[in-house]
Protein backbone atom coordinates (compact mmCIF):
# COMPACT_ATOMS: atom_id res chain seq x y z
CA UNK A 1 0.00 0.00 0.00
CA UNK A 2 2.80 2.13 0.61
CA UNK A 3 3.28 2.76 -3.38
CA UNK A 4 0.26 4.71 -3.08
CA UNK A 5 1.68 7.12 -1.25
CA UNK A 6 4.25 8.00 -4.61
CA UNK A 7 1.04 9.37 -6.64
CA UNK A 8 0.62 12.99 -6.00
CA UNK A 9 -2.70 13.16 -7.76
CA UNK A 10 -4.53 9.64 -5.72
CA UNK A 11 -3.38 11.41 -2.22
CA UNK A 12 -4.76 14.69 -3.12
CA UNK A 13 -7.93 13.55 -4.51
CA UNK A 14 -8.05 11.48 -0.81
CA UNK A 15 -7.72 14.87 0.94
CA UNK A 16 -10.40 16.16 -0.88
CA UNK A 17 -12.42 13.58 0.19
CA UNK A 18 -11.78 13.87 3.60
CA UNK A 19 -12.19 18.09 3.63
CA UNK A 20 -15.78 17.07 1.59
CA UNK A 21 -16.81 14.68 4.26
CA UNK A 22 -15.53 16.72 7.02
CA UNK A 23 -17.64 19.78 5.94
CA UNK A 24 -20.49 17.66 5.41
CA UNK A 25 -20.13 16.15 9.02
CA UNK A 26 -19.77 19.84 10.50
CA UNK A 27 -22.87 21.17 9.13
CA UNK A 28 -24.87 17.48 9.68
CA UNK A 29 -23.97 17.67 13.64
CA UNK A 30 -24.84 21.45 13.48
CA UNK A 31 -27.79 21.56 11.51
CA UNK A 32 -30.64 20.45 14.66
CA UNK A 33 -29.24 23.37 16.52
CA UNK A 34 -29.42 26.07 14.41
CA UNK A 35 -33.10 25.07 13.05
CA UNK A 36 -34.12 25.47 16.73
CA UNK A 37 -32.43 28.71 17.44
CA UNK A 38 -34.30 29.93 14.60
CA UNK A 39 -37.10 28.93 16.22
CA UNK A 40 -37.56 25.97 14.14
CA UNK A 41 -39.78 23.04 14.50
CA UNK A 42 -38.87 19.05 14.57
CA UNK A 43 -40.18 19.13 11.33
CA UNK A 44 -38.24 21.85 10.42
CA UNK A 45 -35.15 19.93 11.53
CA UNK A 46 -36.35 17.24 9.32
CA UNK A 47 -37.05 18.77 6.50
CA UNK A 48 -33.65 20.43 5.99
CA UNK A 49 -32.34 16.65 6.14
CA UNK A 50 -34.82 15.71 3.90
CA UNK A 51 -34.42 18.43 1.03
CA UNK A 52 -30.50 16.84 0.83
CA UNK A 53 -30.89 13.70 0.53
CA UNK A 54 -34.44 13.87 -1.92
CA UNK A 55 -32.80 16.07 -4.13
CA UNK A 56 -29.35 13.85 -3.90
CA UNK A 57 -31.42 10.60 -4.89
CA UNK A 58 -32.36 11.89 -7.92
CA UNK A 59 -29.19 13.60 -8.65
CA UNK A 60 -27.43 10.37 -7.92
CA UNK A 61 -29.42 8.55 -10.23
CA UNK A 62 -28.93 10.86 -12.82
CA UNK A 63 -25.50 11.30 -12.55
CA UNK A 64 -24.82 7.81 -13.13
CA UNK A 65 -25.93 7.89 -16.42
CA UNK A 66 -23.78 10.84 -17.48
CA UNK A 67 -21.17 10.69 -15.14
CA UNK A 68 -18.65 8.27 -17.38
CA UNK A 69 -18.85 11.36 -20.19
CA UNK A 70 -18.13 14.39 -18.05
CA UNK A 71 -14.36 15.23 -17.37
CA UNK A 72 -13.80 14.75 -13.67
CA UNK A 73 -11.14 17.50 -12.68
CA UNK A 74 -14.15 19.82 -14.08
CA UNK A 75 -16.74 18.21 -12.45
CA UNK A 76 -15.03 18.10 -8.64
CA UNK A 77 -13.92 21.58 -8.95
CA UNK A 78 -17.20 22.87 -9.71
CA UNK A 79 -19.10 20.91 -7.02
CA UNK A 80 -16.14 22.02 -4.49
CA UNK A 81 -17.00 25.47 -5.50
CA UNK A 82 -20.81 24.94 -4.92
CA UNK A 83 -20.49 23.66 -1.75
CA UNK A 84 -17.67 26.29 -0.26
CA UNK A 85 -20.84 28.34 -1.72
CA UNK A 86 -23.38 27.03 0.11
CA UNK A 87 -20.96 26.63 3.12
CA UNK A 88 -20.75 29.88 3.26
CA UNK A 89 -24.37 30.92 2.58
CA UNK A 90 -25.34 28.97 5.54
CA UNK A 91 -22.55 30.82 7.61
CA UNK A 92 -24.30 34.09 6.93
CA UNK A 93 -27.83 33.31 7.19
CA UNK A 94 -27.28 31.88 10.99
CA UNK A 95 -25.31 35.17 11.14
CA UNK A 96 -27.98 37.85 10.12
CA UNK A 97 -31.11 35.70 10.71
CA UNK A 98 -32.92 37.69 8.44
CA UNK A 99 -35.82 37.15 5.70
CA UNK A 100 -34.80 37.36 2.34
CA UNK A 101 -37.79 36.56 0.18
CA UNK A 102 -38.54 33.43 2.52
CA UNK A 103 -37.73 32.23 6.02
CA UNK A 104 -33.97 31.50 6.92
CA UNK A 105 -35.11 28.33 7.59
CA UNK A 106 -36.22 27.69 3.89
CA UNK A 107 -33.16 29.69 3.01
CA UNK A 108 -31.28 26.62 4.42
CA UNK A 109 -33.23 24.44 3.00
CA UNK A 110 -32.45 25.64 -0.09
CA UNK A 111 -29.16 25.81 0.23
CA UNK A 112 -29.07 22.30 1.33
CA UNK A 113 -30.82 21.26 -1.61
CA UNK A 114 -28.14 22.92 -3.83
CA UNK A 115 -25.58 20.22 -1.74
CA UNK A 116 -27.77 17.21 -2.81
CA UNK A 117 -26.95 17.69 -6.16
CA UNK A 118 -23.10 18.81 -5.51
CA UNK A 119 -22.61 15.93 -3.99
CA UNK A 120 -24.61 13.77 -6.43
CA UNK A 121 -21.50 14.14 -8.89
CA UNK A 122 -18.88 14.44 -6.56
CA UNK A 123 -19.17 11.09 -4.70
CA UNK A 124 -19.59 8.89 -7.74
CA UNK A 125 -17.07 11.07 -10.18
CA UNK A 126 -14.40 10.48 -7.95
CA UNK A 127 -15.08 6.97 -7.04
CA UNK A 128 -15.07 6.41 -10.69
CA UNK A 129 -11.26 8.74 -11.20
CA UNK A 130 -9.54 6.64 -8.56
CA UNK A 131 -10.86 3.77 -9.56
CA UNK A 132 -10.04 4.22 -13.64
CA UNK A 133 -7.42 1.80 -14.93
CA UNK A 134 -6.87 -0.35 -12.01
CA UNK A 135 -7.87 -4.09 -11.19
CA UNK A 136 -7.65 -6.57 -8.45
CA UNK A 137 -5.52 -6.15 -5.66
CA UNK A 138 -4.65 -2.83 -6.52
CA UNK A 139 -7.71 -1.64 -7.03
CA UNK A 140 -8.86 -2.90 -3.63
CA UNK A 141 -5.74 -0.89 -2.16
CA UNK A 142 -7.01 2.39 -3.68
CA UNK A 143 -10.57 1.84 -2.41
CA UNK A 144 -9.60 0.86 1.27
CA UNK A 145 -7.04 4.07 1.56
CA UNK A 146 -10.08 6.16 0.08
CA UNK A 147 -12.72 4.73 2.32
CA UNK A 148 -10.43 5.33 5.30
CA UNK A 149 -9.66 8.77 4.63
CA UNK A 150 -13.30 9.50 4.04
CA UNK A 151 -14.50 7.20 7.15
CA UNK A 152 -11.92 8.81 9.37
CA UNK A 153 -13.85 12.49 8.84
CA UNK A 154 -16.70 10.87 9.64
CA UNK A 155 -15.74 9.41 13.20
CA UNK A 156 -13.55 12.71 14.49
CA UNK A 157 -15.23 15.64 12.95
CA UNK A 158 -18.50 15.14 14.66
CA UNK A 159 -16.29 15.17 18.06
CA UNK A 160 -15.15 18.69 16.74
CA UNK A 161 -18.48 19.81 15.78
CA UNK A 162 -19.72 19.03 18.98
CA UNK A 163 -16.90 21.07 21.16
CA UNK A 164 -17.09 23.96 18.27
CA UNK A 165 -21.35 24.63 19.22
CA UNK A 166 -20.59 24.69 22.70
CA UNK A 167 -18.39 27.79 21.83
CA UNK A 168 -20.91 28.80 18.77
CA UNK A 169 -22.61 27.91 16.23
CA UNK A 170 -20.81 29.89 13.67
CA UNK A 171 -17.64 28.27 14.88
CA UNK A 172 -18.62 24.80 13.20
CA UNK A 173 -20.46 26.23 10.00
CA UNK A 174 -17.02 28.30 9.97
CA UNK A 175 -14.58 25.83 10.04
CA UNK A 176 -16.61 23.80 7.33
CA UNK A 177 -16.12 26.61 5.30
CA UNK A 178 -12.49 26.36 5.80
CA UNK A 179 -12.00 22.56 5.39
CA UNK A 180 -13.94 22.95 1.96
CA UNK A 181 -12.05 25.24 0.59
CA UNK A 182 -9.11 23.09 1.36
CA UNK A 183 -10.97 20.44 -0.14
CA UNK A 184 -10.93 22.51 -3.11
CA UNK A 185 -7.03 23.78 -3.33
CA UNK A 186 -6.47 19.99 -3.43
CA UNK A 187 -8.71 18.79 -6.29
CA UNK A 188 -7.53 22.12 -8.40
CA UNK A 189 -4.17 21.10 -7.69
CA UNK A 190 -4.64 17.47 -8.99
CA UNK A 191 -3.05 17.21 -13.38
CA UNK A 192 -6.17 16.22 -15.31
CA UNK A 193 -6.15 12.08 -16.35
CA UNK A 194 -3.89 10.86 -18.91
CA UNK A 195 -5.98 10.60 -21.85
CA UNK A 196 -4.33 7.41 -23.41
CA UNK A 197 -4.82 5.62 -19.77
CA UNK A 198 -7.29 2.81 -20.87
CA UNK A 199 -8.85 0.31 -18.13
CA UNK A 200 -7.88 -2.76 -18.20
CA UNK A 201 -10.13 -5.06 -20.57
CA UNK A 202 -8.79 -8.58 -19.79
CA UNK A 203 -9.72 -10.49 -16.65
CA UNK A 204 -7.36 -13.06 -14.82
CA UNK A 205 -8.87 -16.65 -14.35
CA UNK A 206 -8.93 -15.15 -10.60
CA UNK A 207 -11.32 -12.91 -11.25
CA UNK A 208 -14.28 -15.42 -12.79
CA UNK A 209 -17.38 -14.45 -11.45
CA UNK A 210 -17.95 -17.36 -9.12
CA UNK A 211 -21.41 -19.57 -9.58
CA UNK A 212 -24.63 -17.67 -8.34
CA UNK A 213 -25.84 -19.22 -5.69
CA UNK A 214 -29.94 -20.20 -5.23
CA UNK A 215 -30.70 -18.02 -2.44
CA UNK A 216 -29.54 -15.13 -4.41
CA UNK A 217 -33.03 -13.49 -5.19
CA UNK A 218 -34.56 -14.40 -1.95
CA UNK A 219 -31.29 -11.83 -0.19
CA UNK A 220 -31.65 -9.27 -2.77
CA UNK A 221 -34.98 -8.72 -1.74
CA UNK A 222 -34.74 -9.29 1.32
CA UNK A 223 -32.04 -7.01 2.37
CA UNK A 224 -33.45 -4.06 0.25
CA UNK A 225 -36.20 -4.03 2.60
CA UNK A 226 -33.86 -3.93 5.66
CA UNK A 227 -32.04 -1.45 3.88
CA UNK A 228 -35.01 0.92 3.74
CA UNK A 229 -36.26 0.50 7.75
CA UNK A 230 -32.70 0.87 8.40
CA UNK A 231 -31.91 3.89 6.73
CA UNK A 232 -35.50 5.70 7.77
CA UNK A 233 -33.77 4.99 11.42
CA UNK A 234 -30.85 6.44 10.55
CA UNK A 235 -32.50 9.42 8.97
CA UNK A 236 -34.30 10.02 12.60
CA UNK A 237 -31.24 9.23 14.53
CA UNK A 238 -29.18 12.21 12.47
CA UNK A 239 -32.07 14.70 12.59
CA UNK A 240 -33.88 14.02 16.05
CA UNK A 241 -31.48 12.52 18.56
CA UNK A 242 -29.36 15.61 19.04
CA UNK A 243 -32.31 17.60 20.01
CA UNK A 244 -33.53 14.31 22.26
CA UNK A 245 -30.19 14.87 24.33
CA UNK A 246 -30.79 18.64 24.88
CA UNK A 247 -34.04 19.17 25.46
CA UNK A 248 -35.82 15.84 26.44
CA UNK A 249 -32.30 14.09 28.52
CA UNK A 250 -30.24 16.91 29.18
CA UNK A 251 -27.25 16.58 27.48
CA UNK A 252 -24.60 18.82 26.11
CA UNK A 253 -24.52 19.20 22.18
CA UNK A 254 -20.91 17.68 22.89
CA UNK A 255 -22.76 14.30 23.60
CA UNK A 256 -24.41 14.14 20.33
CA UNK A 257 -21.41 14.77 18.45
CA UNK A 258 -19.59 11.64 20.55
CA UNK A 259 -22.50 9.65 20.12
CA UNK A 260 -22.57 10.33 16.01
CA UNK A 261 -18.65 9.38 16.05
CA UNK A 262 -19.39 6.06 18.29
CA UNK A 263 -21.65 5.27 15.44
CA UNK A 264 -20.04 5.91 12.71
CA UNK A 265 -16.55 3.84 14.36
CA UNK A 266 -18.34 0.99 14.89
CA UNK A 267 -20.31 1.78 11.23
CA UNK A 268 -16.15 1.81 9.63
CA UNK A 269 -15.03 -1.10 11.98
CA UNK A 270 -17.57 -3.38 10.50
CA UNK A 271 -17.18 -2.48 7.00
CA UNK A 272 -13.36 -3.10 7.23
CA UNK A 273 -14.63 -7.16 9.22
CA UNK A 274 -16.82 -7.68 6.26
CA UNK A 275 -15.02 -6.25 3.72
CA UNK A 276 -11.97 -8.66 4.84
CA UNK A 277 -13.76 -12.03 5.06
CA UNK A 278 -16.96 -13.48 3.28
CA UNK A 279 -17.99 -16.01 5.86
CA UNK A 280 -21.30 -14.30 6.25
CA UNK A 281 -22.64 -14.58 2.47
CA UNK A 282 -26.00 -16.10 2.29
CA UNK A 283 -25.87 -16.64 6.03
CA UNK A 284 -29.53 -15.83 6.67
CA UNK A 285 -28.85 -16.14 10.82
CA UNK A 286 -26.07 -13.78 10.77
CA UNK A 287 -29.01 -10.89 8.42
CA UNK A 288 -31.53 -11.86 11.07
CA UNK A 289 -29.64 -10.91 14.11
CA UNK A 290 -28.19 -7.80 12.50
CA UNK A 291 -31.48 -6.24 12.45
CA UNK A 292 -31.94 -7.06 15.63
CA UNK A 293 -29.57 -4.95 16.99
CA UNK A 294 -31.14 -2.03 15.92
CA UNK A 295 -34.46 -2.80 18.03
CA UNK A 296 -32.14 -3.39 21.35
CA UNK A 297 -30.86 0.21 20.16
CA UNK A 298 -34.87 1.36 19.73
CA UNK A 299 -35.36 -0.01 23.07
CA UNK A 300 -32.04 1.52 24.75
CA UNK A 301 -33.05 5.18 23.62
CA UNK A 302 -37.16 5.06 24.90
CA UNK A 303 -36.47 3.39 28.37
CA UNK A 304 -32.84 4.71 29.20
CA UNK A 305 -32.04 8.23 30.51
CA UNK A 306 -28.46 6.80 31.35
CA UNK A 307 -25.86 8.18 29.22
CA UNK A 308 -23.93 5.13 28.96
CA UNK A 309 -26.91 3.39 27.44
CA UNK A 310 -27.32 5.98 24.87
CA UNK A 311 -23.51 5.49 23.69
CA UNK A 312 -24.06 1.60 23.61
CA UNK A 313 -27.78 2.41 21.66
CA UNK A 314 -25.79 4.81 19.04
CA UNK A 315 -22.72 1.85 18.83
CA UNK A 316 -25.73 -0.95 18.27
CA UNK A 317 -26.89 1.26 15.64
CA UNK A 318 -23.53 1.64 14.27
CA UNK A 319 -22.92 -2.43 13.96
CA UNK A 320 -26.62 -2.78 12.54
CA UNK A 321 -26.52 -0.02 9.41
CA UNK A 322 -23.20 -1.17 8.30
CA UNK A 323 -23.78 -4.63 7.90
CA UNK A 324 -27.32 -4.03 6.52
CA UNK A 325 -25.08 -1.60 3.96
CA UNK A 326 -22.78 -4.11 3.15
CA UNK A 327 -25.50 -7.36 2.91
CA UNK A 328 -27.43 -5.37 0.05
CA UNK A 329 -24.41 -3.96 -1.60
CA UNK A 330 -23.12 -7.47 -2.06
CA UNK A 331 -26.57 -9.47 -2.67
CA UNK A 332 -27.57 -6.95 -5.36
CA UNK A 333 -24.06 -6.72 -7.36
CA UNK A 334 -23.93 -10.24 -7.35
CA UNK A 335 -24.07 -12.50 -10.62
CA UNK A 336 -25.82 -8.65 -12.41
CA UNK A 337 -24.21 -7.77 -15.38
CA UNK A 338 -25.66 -3.88 -14.73
CA UNK A 339 -23.74 -3.21 -11.77
CA UNK A 340 -24.13 0.49 -12.00
CA UNK A 341 -27.48 -0.14 -12.67
CA UNK A 342 -27.65 -1.91 -9.42
CA UNK A 343 -26.01 0.43 -7.30
CA UNK A 344 -28.23 3.02 -8.34
CA UNK A 345 -31.08 1.39 -6.53
CA UNK A 346 -29.02 0.95 -4.06
CA UNK A 347 -27.99 4.24 -3.52
CA UNK A 348 -31.35 5.36 -4.14
CA UNK A 349 -32.73 3.00 -1.86
CA UNK A 350 -30.73 4.58 0.83
CA UNK A 351 -31.31 8.52 0.40
CA UNK A 352 -35.38 7.57 0.17
CA UNK A 353 -34.97 5.51 3.60
CA UNK A 354 -32.79 8.95 4.86
CA UNK A 355 -35.12 11.40 3.67
CA UNK A 356 -38.58 9.73 4.82
CA UNK A 357 -36.52 9.14 8.51
CA UNK A 358 -35.52 12.68 8.49
CA UNK A 359 -38.90 14.25 7.79
CA UNK A 360 -41.51 11.48 9.58
CA UNK A 361 -39.15 11.78 12.75
CA UNK A 362 -39.42 15.51 12.83
CA UNK A 363 -43.60 14.96 12.61
CA UNK A 364 -43.62 12.03 15.07
CA UNK A 365 -41.65 14.26 17.64
CA UNK A 366 -43.98 17.51 17.02
CA UNK A 367 -47.16 15.95 17.66
CA UNK A 368 -46.66 12.97 19.76
CA UNK A 369 -43.23 13.44 21.93
CA UNK A 370 -39.38 13.40 21.10
CA UNK A 371 -39.32 9.49 22.28
CA UNK A 372 -42.05 8.52 19.96
CA UNK A 373 -39.74 8.99 16.58
CA UNK A 374 -37.46 5.81 18.09
CA UNK A 375 -41.12 3.93 19.44
CA UNK A 376 -42.44 4.69 15.24
CA UNK A 377 -38.56 3.19 14.17
CA UNK A 378 -38.83 0.24 16.14
CA UNK A 379 -42.39 -0.83 15.03
CA UNK A 380 -40.84 -0.02 11.34
CA UNK A 381 -38.03 -2.56 11.87
CA UNK A 382 -40.33 -5.20 13.01
CA UNK A 383 -42.96 -4.93 10.20
CA UNK A 384 -39.89 -4.89 7.95
CA UNK A 385 -39.04 -8.62 9.57
CA UNK A 386 -42.62 -9.41 8.54
CA UNK A 387 -42.41 -8.07 5.18
CA UNK A 388 -38.95 -9.88 4.61
CA UNK A 389 -40.02 -13.33 5.72
CA UNK A 390 -43.51 -13.12 3.63
CA UNK A 391 -41.13 -12.26 0.84
CA UNK A 392 -38.58 -15.19 1.52
CA UNK A 393 -41.11 -17.81 1.21
CA UNK A 394 -43.08 -16.43 -1.75
CA UNK A 395 -39.87 -16.23 -3.83
CA UNK A 396 -38.70 -19.87 -2.50
CA UNK A 397 -42.03 -21.28 -3.62
CA UNK A 398 -41.83 -19.39 -6.92
CA UNK A 399 -38.08 -21.35 -7.47
CA UNK A 400 -39.25 -24.62 -5.93
CA UNK A 401 -37.10 -25.97 -8.13
CA UNK A 402 -33.79 -25.47 -6.50
CA UNK A 403 -33.93 -27.73 -3.24
CA UNK A 404 -31.36 -25.05 -1.90
CA UNK A 405 -34.64 -22.40 -1.96
CA UNK A 406 -36.72 -24.46 0.36
CA UNK A 407 -34.02 -24.36 3.43
CA UNK A 408 -35.61 -22.21 6.86
CA UNK A 409 -35.14 -18.62 6.94
CA UNK A 410 -32.98 -19.19 10.13
CA UNK A 411 -30.41 -21.29 9.08
CA UNK A 412 -27.43 -21.41 6.46
CA UNK A 413 -27.41 -23.08 2.96
CA UNK A 414 -25.63 -26.39 2.04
Amino acid sequence: MLQLFKDKNYIRICLAAFFMSSCLQLLWVVLPFVVKSLNGSDTDVGLCFMSQTAVYVFFCIYAGIIADRLRPRKVLVICSIAQVAVTCGIFAVVWMQRKFIVSPIMQIVFLLAITGIATAFYWPVMMGWISKGHEGKELTQRFGFYNVTWGSANMLLPIVGGYLMEVNYLSSIGVAAVLMTFGLFCIYNVSNPDKSQKAHTQQSTETIAEQLNPLNTQFVWTSRVALLAMYICVGMFRSQLGILYKYELGFAESIFGWSVSIMCLLNVAIFYIMGKSHWWHYKKGFFAFSQILILAAMVMIIFSRNLFIQLLAAALAGITYSAVYSSHQYYCVAGARRRSGSMAIHETIIGAGYAIGSISGGIVSDHLGRNWPYIFGGILVAAAAIVQVIIWFALARKDHSSSNAKTSFFTSPT
